[in-house]
């Protein structure tokens, strides 16, 4: 099933419109230099063997969209910019390449009637296949889609489609089929059709690949394709025939004529020379559609076995080359090298910290906003952009919606995210946030490419954080696993590797508490008691690296007078004073200036004793924000790695965040940005 394309170009500035340009000029034209390759250079001579050249020429030089959506699926590039570019291109071509191809078909037979003066027969040729075909169209763009549009109105939020209206929108395609078989069109323009017809995403377009994709996916499209090749004898091909030799050449011309004309728009555009290339590369993919088209013109004696053959044997070197060559000329990981400082450290405290927080499930709404109130003490303090993240099911297209930008179908893209924009503003109004700037945006994707979305944004924005939420849900009551989402820990494990600023990963264990004064385990490490107006702490493990980020965004929650902060620093010996000079000096300088920001240091001779340590104050803070980078081999944290199982959070972190661990404090594991030099990533 097609489904009809959305794109968002917002962050392809200088290519918004390239998509109107490029592929319709590269589908026609190279169309039109094929057919003139076959026409006029005289290959051959007989009027039927140009006529299967004319037909190969059609197939060679036509790019289509569900071969190019597959290409990029397997490439991890469906939503990278240069994905949503061939993707907008794609459907575009698609369309013009097919209305020139049946264009060209309609008039060439028409004049080759008239010159017969068989004018009854093109009256009724004009009457069954053009007229026919319309009506066609009208009738399912006015009568089935408003159909499946009311499907969707009677099915409750959140429930799926019956099966009782599966089944016949899966029987009006192959009615579809039928119909335009009857009116003397191919069988597939009618299915194309229907399924264009059909509202992407959930719930109807999701139920119905749902449905149906095991079964066509998983049985018929390998059958299909088993049988087509079975059909193509390769040792039939005769490359003593005139028809090979003009494919051949139909084959170059139609390559050189996409490269030439991606070359040129590409550069009008400002694309770099190695993007244009990739993208003409992508436009000249071959795969199954074409496989099925030149089984349509074996059928009808279009082409002979022998030119089919070989025209397999192009599709599946195609298929082959066109991979290796993309992967060699685009690199979308380079955009986000870490040039510049993107962290906390290097953001001044009276300076907006602009954050970025990713949202999957509606149960991560309540700990992120209390996250964020904790954050923002300071008035008019930070900036906090929202992206909901949405897996790509029912539509072949990627989707990035920004909610203050919304033109023309703003309710349809609201609906995406409406349940979650609206609990977000409802829980920043209870908190009394009113004054924090928000943004909401949107994006359905494939989870597997999800992280070019919110690094894309988080570059855009000049966002100094990303935060993730953890991908276990632990339960409230003891701590326990409820579920793993392991599609979640990908896209942590792929933030972690290519955010171009710092990253956090939220673990929320249960219900943030007013901690009390009286604990005796706090009294332990605590320097000064803690005023009573206080109503949240937090505690920031100190031992080096990342955790320099992890004080910086305290500093920055100790900024108001709601939240009281420790620093507690693990030193091996009474005698380390001297490592992180600066930074504890700044600590020194900041608990002079904040009552509510305090300062303490723990002896810990080894592992045992840390993990102890931390054992003993997991019940008296509401928070604890820790580093992920740390050295294994310090005295600190010996013996401590071999038992890590959560390698993402760092092994203070894995701690924390263990099943067994003690209490019900949430736990942000900071990493800073990373740098990029010559030889590849280093910390900032």
């Amino acid at each position: 099933v097609v489904l009809t394309p959305e794109i968002c170009t917002t962050h392809i500035k200088p290519l918004k419109e390239a998509h109107e340009l490029i592929f319709p000029m590269a589908s026609v034209v190279s169309l039109t230099v094929a057919a003139w390759y076959g026409g006029f250079i005289r290959v051959v001579s007989d009027q039927k063997q140009l006529s299967e050249l004319s037909a190969s020429a059609s197939v060679l030089a036509l790019s289509t969209f569900p071969v190019i959506a597959v290409l990029l699926s397997d490439l991890k590039l469906l939503n990278s910019e240069l994905g949503r570019l061939a993707l907008s291109c794609g459907i575009v071509g698609e369309i013009a390449g097919i209305a020139h191809t049946l264009a060209l078909k309609r008039i060439l037979s028409t004049v080759d009637l008239l010159q017969k003066e068989k004018t009854h027969e093109v009256l009724l040729y004009v009457g069954r296949r053009v007229i026919g075909l319309s009506v066609f169209v009208l009738i399912v763009v006015f009568m089935l889609r408003p159909w499946m549009k009311k499907i969707i109105k009677k099915t409750p939020k959140g429930k799926p489609v019956k099966d009782t209206y599966l089944i016949p929108i899966f029987l009006l395609m192959l009615l579809g089929g039928l119909v335009t078989n009857i009116s003397g069109e191919f069988v597939v323009i009618g299915c194309w059709v229907v399924g264009a017809a059909v509202p992407d995403g959930p719930p109807l377009g999701s139920a119905i690949v749902g449905k149906f994709d095991t079964f066509v996916s998983g049985i018929l499209q390998p059958f299909f394709i088993t049988m087509s090749t079975m059909r193509a004898n390769v040792f039939k091909v005769n490359f003593q025939d005139k028809v090979i030799d003009g494919v051949i050449l139909v084959t170059l011309s139609g390559f050189a004529t996409k490269i030439v004309i991606c070359l040129a728009c590409g550069l009008y555009y400002r694309m770099e020379i190695s993007d244009a290339l990739a993208l003409a590369a992508i436009m000249s993919s071959k795969g199954i559609v074409e496989i099925g088209i030149f089984n349509m013109f074996i059928d009808s004696r279009l082409i002979r076995i022998s030119t089919c053959a070989f025209l397999m044997v192009v599709t599946i070197i195609v298929a082959i080359v066109i991979p290796i060559i993309v992967k060699c000329l685009y690199q979308p990981l380079r955009k986000y090298a870490g040039y510049h400082n993107r962290d906390i450290v290097s953001c001044n405290l009276e300076a907006h910290l602009r954050i970025l927080t990713c949202i999957s499930k509606p149960d991560d709404v309540p700990a992120f906003v209390h996250l964020l109130t904790l954050s923002n003490q300071a008035t008019n303090n930070m900036i906090v952009d929202v992206l909901h993240l949405i897996k790509l099911v029912g539509r072949a297209q990627p989707i990035f919606i920004s909610h203050d930008l919304q033109e023309g179908n703003s309710s349809e893209n609201m609906s995406y995210s409406e349940d979650m924009i609206s609990a977000f503003n409802s829980l920043i109004q209870r908190a009394n946030m009113e004054d924090l700037f928000i943004h909401f945006f949107t994006t359905v994707t494939p989870p597997k490419a999800m992280h070019d979305d919110i690094c894309t944004l988080a570059l855009n924005n000049l966002a100094s954080l990303i935060i993730l939420p953890f991908h276990r849900k632990l339960s409230t009551l003891d701590g326990s696993v409820e579920f793993e989402d392991y599609g979640q820990r990908t896209l942590n494990n792929s933030m972690l590797e290519r955010a171009p600023c710092s990253v956090g990963i939220f673990i929320n264990k249960g219900t943030l508490k007013l901690p009390t004064v009286e604990s005796s385990n706090m009294t332990s490490v605590v320097v000064q008691s803690q005023p009573e107006q206080n109503q949240f702490s937090a505690a920031v493990i100190f031992i080096g690296a990342d955790d320099q980020e992890a004080v910086a965004y305290a500093k920055r929650m100790a900024s108001g007078p709601m939240v009281w902060v420790l620093v507690i620093r693990l030193v091996a010996s009474e005698d380390e004073t001297e490592l992180d000079s600066t930074t504890i000096s700044d600590i020194q300088q900041y608990k002079e200036i904040k009552q509510q920001f305090n300062y303490s240091e723990q002896v810990v001779h080894d592992g045992s004793q840390t993990a102890k340590m931390l054992r003993s104050i997991a019940e008296d803070f509401d928070l604890i924000i820790v580093g992920r980078s740390h050295n294994p081999e310090s005295p600190q944290l010996s013996g401590l790695q071999q038992w890590s199982e959560v390698q993402e959070l760092g092994i203070l972190g894995d701690i924390l965040a263990a099943p067994d661990f003690p209490g019900k404090t949430s736990i942000l594991v900071l990493q800073r940005q990373k740098q990029w030099l010559s030889k590849g990533y280093k910390y900032s």
